[in-house]
């Protein structure tokens, strides 16, 4: 989890130094790999995005992270957009070990003040994505709706 968040950080300002337009925010949802930080870079009428955060914690497998990449696209006023999630979107917490879900989501948020201020961001997304054991072998699906609410800069 450590290298995973030296990581992230380290790709955000790596980003942040090379675009003039970026947004930070944290927040609850699927594009922010549940309870995490959400790194934007804002291009026109595009957001490209990169994600890490906490999915849930169980008592035997402890903490497990979500994380992914995304984009969105500005559709309507300066306010809504839709867009693409690829990352984790689900977690299992039954037994010993958690187990994380991988998948796709399809993403609508709105955005308070608009798409590249710092504003409350309200939205949701529907997912779909499958779980591998150690040997990658994909042996189970998860599909669903989720809600999400941050807060952007």
């Amino acid at each position: 989890m450590k290298y995973l968040l030296c990581v992230f950080f380290l790709t955000c300002s790596a980003f942040a130094s090379a675009a003039g337009d970026s947004n930070f925010s944290l927040g609850l949802g699927g594009d922010h790999g549940g309870l995490g930080a959400k790194y934007a870079i804002n291009r026109d009428e595009d957001k490209y995005f990169a994600t890490l955060g906490l999915l849930g914690y169980s008592e035997h497998a402890g903490w497990t992270e979500g994380y992914g990449i995304g984009w969105e696209r500005l559709v309507s006023s300066d306010r809504h957009s839709v867009g693409t999630f690829l990352g984790t979107v689900g977690y299992d917490s039954g037994g010993r070990v958690s187990t994380r879900y991988h998948g796709i989501s399809l993403l609508y948020n709105y955005y308070f003040s608009g798409f590249s201020d710092s504003s409350w961001v309200i939205g949701g997304d529907i997912y779909g994505g499958v779980s591998e054991d150690d040997d990658l072998n994909f042996d189970d699906e998860l599909y669903g709706i989720k809600l999400k609410f941050a807060y952007q800069w």
